[in-house]
């Protein structure tokens, strides 16, 4: 069909002198020649064409995504990466930090939530002009996101701030939190593998629509996906104002 390109998950269809589209919508357009063309060369049929989303759009532009961490979410995230025609680049945190001058786009990912680490990490990107991404396990579902792309998008320390304003237990949150920084550990969960999957393709899902130029569905939105169930909630998550950040107050302890 001449020198078009269709974009994933179309079916063209030879329909007599014509053709019928099949979208990624599953819907259907028909080409068809009365009055008018079926050539594909033809501006004005290819600018109707690339409005249904049917023609390719741009491919991702070439860019290095720092992958972080050690755990079946990072293993994952640069598989997918990589077979989406990414180049990932595997490191710890620190030394991904140390060459944001050379990455598109940092992801970290852990088997639970590093509240404090994250928060520093928030900070750091922020600094470096790196936009980032996240993922973690918390009780059986995994969470990614919001992807921070500058400096005017939600990031993680937003989010912490709003999650413990909106908790009903805030002061125990707090303190679950610390208990993981300071080596907690819940118990293994066997349907991690899935959860990661899901978390993964999510994460994948929003680097490619940030590198191809579009604006990632995970900007300014945290995702939740349960294995146990197979959905995916969204919850959007706004910047909070400069000088309103407050820091959230430790847990008074029983006995002191």
């Amino acid at each position: 069909m001449n020198d078009v390109r269709w974009t994933g998950g179309v079916s063209p269809i030879p329909a007599g002198e014509g053709w019928l589209v099949h979208t990624p919508a599953e819907e259907f357009l028909a080409i068809e020649p009365d009055g008018g063309t079926t050539d594909l060369t033809d501006p004005e049929l290819r600018s109707a064409l690339a409005a249904e989303g049917v023609l390719a759009g741009p491919a991702p532009r070439p860019g290095t995504v720092g992958v972080a961490g050690d755990c079946p979410l990072a293993d994952a995230v640069a598989d997918l990466l990589t077979r989406t025609g990414i180049r990932a680049l595997r490191g710890t945190e620190d030394e991904l930090i140390g060459r944001a001058a050379g990455l598109a786009a940092l992801v970290a990912c852990a088997p639970w939530l590093p509240d404090r680490r994250w928060t520093e990490l928030d900070a750091r990107c922020l600094a470096a002009g790196l936009p980032w991404h996240r993922g973690h396990a918390e009780g059986r579902r995994w969470y990614t996101g919001p992807f921070r792309t500058g400096p005017a998008d939600a990031g993680y320390t937003d989010t912490r701030t709003r999650r413990l304003a909106a908790s009903p237990w805030p002061d125990e949150l707090t303190a679950y939190w610390r208990w993981l920084d300071e080596g907690g550990r819940p118990e293994p969960d066997p349907a991690a593998p899935i959860g990661a999957a899901m978390a993964a393709a999510l994460i994948t899902a929003d680097l490619r629509a940030w590198l191809c130029g579009e604006d990632p569905p995970g900007r300014g939105v945290q995702a939740g996906a349960d294995p146990a169930t197979g959905r995916v909630a969204r919850h959007p998550v706004l910047p909070i104002p400069a000088g309103l950040m407050r820091e959230a107050p430790a847990p008074a302890r029983a006995g002191r």
